[in-house]
């Protein structure tokens, strides 16, 4: 399931089945947020000898 916000506020779940018919009908309802990622963690490298 996929949580989707729409524009009048409420929050709804669409199964993974239906979302594309969904996202085609509903563009216009759906509110687009957008979320910043976090920076990149890298693994410290182990020296093994």
């Amino acid at each position: 399931m996929f949580t989707v916000k729409l524009k009048n506020g409420e929050t709804i779940q669409v199964p993974i089945e239906e979302l594309e018919e969904f996202l085609e009908k509903n563009r216009d309802r759906i509110e687009i947020q957008h979320k910043q990622m976090g920076k990149r963690r890298v693994a410290p490298v182990s020296s093994s000898q």
